[in-house]
C-alpha cells in the first residue's frame, strides 16, 4: 500500500510526502516528486489534510435520499458555505443511507475541488491511480486530542462527534472544551511535542509520528473518492478484497488466527509426511517380504528385480519339468483368448514364442467383461495392429 499525503498547497514544490505500508504500520517513508513514487506499489491513498477540510452537520429530511440526496444537500449547506456548493466537493458520512432514508442528522467532510484536482494532477500524469481518498483526521465517537508539530510551530486538534476542532494556541482557552475533560480522551502527539504535552496536561500521551498518522488515516471509514473521483464497482470490491487481505495478514487482532493457520499448515505437513513415512515403509516390508518368499523358494534367484515375475518364471519352469501346463503355455493361453473372442471368428495366423501368444486376422471388442476376466487369470490382452492382439501374464512386454 502506497499512501501520499497531499499537501495544503497544491503547487508545493518540496513533493509528496508519502508512506508504504502493509495497511498497519509504515514499513517506510520518505518525500519525493509525484514522478519518482513507485506505478506499481498496490492499492494508493491519497490523505486529505485536515486544513484542506470542513466538518458540517446536516439534518436530513425524510425521503431524501437516492439521485436527489446531493440536490438536497446542495440547499440545506448553501446559506453556510463561502463557495457555491457546485464548487465544493461535498461527502456524507459512510453511514448516511439509511440516514436519508428516515431522515435525520449526520456529518458532511467539504473540501475544495479545485485545490483537489490540482494536487491529484501530477500523481495521474506520473501513472498513479488513486483508489481511496481518506481525511488525515476524522470525526470520532470517543475523543482525540491530536497534537502536531514542534514547539514552535504546533497545532492542536480535536476529533469528536461533531467533526474535527482546531483548538486555540492558548491551552487557557481549552477548558471551553468538555470533550478534554473527559476520561475516555485519547492524546496523541508527535515526538517533538511529547514532553510539552505531558507537562501541559499532566498526563503521557501516546506517540505517533506524522507517517504513524497517515497510516491510521488510511483505516478511515470516510473515503472521499466519490462524485468524478469514483471508481466503478470492480474497483472498489478489489480494494474491500484487498483491505481485508492486508488486515488479516498483518493487523495485530488476527495475529491469533494467523498463528493458528500456521499451526494448521505445519501439523498437515508433518501429518502427511508421518502418513507418506508408514506408508513407505510398509511398502518396503511387502517388497521384502516378497523376495524373501522368492529367495526361500528358489534358492536359485540371487538377484530378484521383480519378485512376481521371477517367481512365476521359476513356477514355470517346474510345471515345464514335471510335464504339468502352466498357465502361459499354448493351450491354457488359446483358451483363455476363446473366452473373449467373438462366435464366428476363425483366427487367420496363430503364433506362440516366449510365453506370448499373437493372433492375426480377428476383432475384438476388448468388452471390460472380458478383460476382468483375464485380468482375474494374471493375462493381459493388447493390440499390435488393426488385427493383431498379444496374449501373454501381466507385467511381460
Amino acid at each position: 500500500m502506497l499512501i501520499i499525503a497531499l499537501p495544503h498547497s497544491a503547487h508545493a514544490t518540496t513533493g509528496y510526502a508519502h508512506v508504504h505500508s502493509d495497511g498497519h504500520t509504515v514499513l517506510r517513508s520518505a518525500t519525493g516528486a509525484a514522478a519518482t513514487l513507485s506505478a506499481h506499489a498496490g492499492e494508493v491513498v491519497a490523505v486529505v489534510p485536515h486544513s484542506r477540510l470542513a466538518w458540517l452537520r446536516v439534518q436530513l429530511p425524510p425521503a431524501s435520499h437516492g439521485p436527489r440526496l446531493q440536490s438536497v444537500l446542495h440547499g440545506l449547506l448553501e446559506d453556510r458555505l463561502l463557495d457555491e456548493p457546485q464548487q465544493l466537493h461535498l461527502v456524507l458520512a459512510p453511514d448516511t443511507e439509511q440516514i436519508a432514508r428516515s431522515g435525520g442528522e449526520t456529518l458532511v467532510a467539504v473540501c475544495d475541488k479545485q485545490w483537489l484536482r490540482d494536487a491529484l494532477a501530477p500523481l495521474q500524469a506520473a501513472g498513479l491511480r488513486v483508489q481511496r481518498i481518506a481525511p488525515e483526521l476524522s470525526p470520532s465517537e470517543t475523543p482525540v486530542l491530536q497534537v502536531m508539530g514542534d514547539p514552535d510551530h504546533s497545532q492542536s486538534l480535536l476529533c469528536h462527534a461533531h467533526g474535527v476542532t482546531l483548538l486555540p494556541p492558548n491551552t487557557a482557552q481549552w477548558r471551553a472544551f468538555t470533550e478534554l475533560s473527559q476520561d475516555n480522551l485519547q492524546v496523541q502527539a508527535e515526538p517533538a511535542m511529547v514532553a510539552r504535552v505531558q507537562s501541559t496536561l499532566q498526563r503521557q500521551p501516546m506517540l505517533q509520528s506524522a507517517a504513524q498518522r497517515w497510516v491510521k488515516s488510511s483505516q478511515s471509514d470516510w473515503d472521499l473518492a466519490q462524485g468524478e473521483w469514483a471508481q466503478g464497482r470492480t474497483q472498489r470490491l478489489q480494494r474491500q478484497a484487498l483491505a481485508a487481505l492486508q488486515t488479516v495478514l498483518h493487523a495485530p487482532a488476527w495475529q491469533p488466527v494467523r498463528w493458528g493457520l500456521v499451526a494448521l499448515i505445519a501439523l498437515q505437513v508433518l501429518g502427511l509426511n508421518a502418513l507418506a513415512w508408514r506408508e513407505r515403509s510398509a511398502l518396503n516390508a511387502q517388497q521384502a517380504s516378497l523376495q524373501n518368499i522368492l529367495k526361500t523358494t528358489f534358492p536359485s534367484v540371487t538377484l530378484v528385480i521383480d519378485a512376481p515375475l521371477q517367481m512365476q518364471r521359476e513356477v514355470d519352469v517346474l510345471q515345464q519339468k514335471s510335464g504339468a501346463a502352466s498357465s502361459t503355455d499354448l493351450e491354457p493361453l488359446l483358451a483363455a483368448f476363446a473366452g473373449v473372442l467373438a462366435a464366428g471368428q476363425t483366427p487367420q495366423q496363430i503364433h506362440f514364442a516366449n510365453h506370448a501368444l499373437r493372433v492375426q486376422g480377428v476383432a475384438l471388442d476388448s468388452n471390460a467383461a472380458g478383460m476382468a476376466r483375464l485380468k482375474a487369470q494374471g493375462l493381459s490382452l493388447r493390440q499390435d495392429g488393426n488385427d493383431t492382439w498379444v496374449l501373454q501374464a501381466e507385467g511381460v512386454k
